[in-house]
C-alpha cells in the first residue's frame, strides 16, 4: 500500500512507488486535482510577491509624485497670487458725438489700456456673437435689415456718483467683460508664460489689441458663423427705409 506524509509546510503528497496506479480512478482524479491545486497555489504565491514588490515601487513612486504636487501646489498658489489682473471698462467721453469703449488692465503697479471700439461697433459685434443679426457687408451701408438686440440699446457715460443708473451701459459693460477679460487673461499668460515677463504686453505700440477684434474672432469660432454678405451696388437717389428692431432671424 502507498505511503504518503506531509513535510512541514509542504502540502504536496509524496507517494512510494508506483502504488497510486493501483488505486481506484475516482482516488487517483482525486490526487490529480489535489496535486493541481497545490501547484496553484505555488504559483499564485509567488506571484503575490512579485506584485507586492511592485506594489511597493508603485507606492515609493507615487510618494515622489504627490511631493512633486505638494511644491508644485504651493509654486502655483504663490504665481496665481501675484497673478491676479483687474479690469475696468468705462465709455468714453461723447464730446465729440462718437462715445467709444475703452478697458484698462491693472496688474500690480502697471497698467494698460485697450481700445474696444465705439458704441455701434461694440454692440453690432455683440449682436453678431449671439446670432442676434447677419453678417452684413461693411460696405453696405445702407442696407435694409434687423437691428440686434444690443444695437437697440443706449449706453450713456455713467460718472461715479451719478444717482441715475443707466441700464443699458451696464448690460453692455457686462458682456463686454464677460467675453474680452478670459481671454485676454489668457494672452497675458502666454506672453508670461513664453517671455518670463509681460513686457511685450505692455508696449502697445508692438502688441496690439483692440476689443471688436476679439468679439470678431469669437464670433468666427461660434456655429453659428457665416461669411459677410455680398457687397451691394448703392442705389443713386433712393431714400433710405427705416430700420426694423428686433431678434427676427429672417435673413
Amino acid at each position: 500500500m502507498g505511503i504518503f506524509y506531509f513535510s512541514g509546510v509542504d502540502y504536496r503528497i509524496k507517494k512510494v512507488g508506483d502504488d497510486w496506479e493501483f488505486l481506484p480512478k475516482k482516488e487517483r482524479d482525486e490526487k490529480r486535482e489535489y496535486e493541481n491545486l497545490t501547484i496553484r497555489i505555488k504559483r499564485r504565491e509567488k506571484k503575490i510577491e512579485s506584485d507586492l514588490e511592485k506594489i511597493k515601487e508603485l507606492k515609493k513612486e507615487l510618494r515622489k509624485w504627490k511631493s512633486d504636487r505638494t511644491k508644485g501646489y504651493h509654486k502655483m498658489v504663490k504665481y496665481h497670487k501675484k497673478f491676479l489682473p483687474s479690469f475696468s471698462t468705462f465709455l468714453g467721453s461723447e464730446d465729440d458725438g462718437n462715445p467709444q469703449w475703452g478697458m484698462w488692465v491693472n496688474i500690480g503697479n502697471k497698467r494698460r489700456y485697450i481700445y474696444i471700439g465705439t458704441v455701434s461697433e461694440v454692440s453690432y459685434q455683440l449682436d453678431l456673437l449671439e446670432n442676434n443679426v447677419p453678417h452684413y457687408n461693411k460696405n453696405n451701408r445702407y442696407e435694409d435689415g434687423p437691428m440686434g438686440y444690443y444695437g437697440s440699446l443706449n449706453p450713456t457715460n455713467q460718472n461715479e456718483g451719478d444717482l441715475l443708473e443707466n441700464e443699458d451701459f451696464d448690460i453692455i459693460k457686462s458682456k463686454i467683460e464677460s467675453y474680452l477679460c478670459d481671454v485676454i487673461r489668457k494672452k497675458m499668460l502666454g506672453i508670461l508664460k513664453k517671455d518670463g515677463n509681460l513686457d511685450r504686453f505692455y508696449d502697445t505700440k508692438k502688441y496690439k489689441l483692440k476689443g471688436v477684434d476679439i468679439l470678431y474672432d469669437l464670433y468666427k469660432k461660434t456655429p453659428h458663423y457665416t461669411p459677410p454678405q455680398k457687397e451691394r451696388e448703392k442705389k443713386k437717389g433712393g431714400r433710405l427705409r427705416s430700420i426694423k428692431v428686433g431678434k427676427k432671424r429672417n435673413w
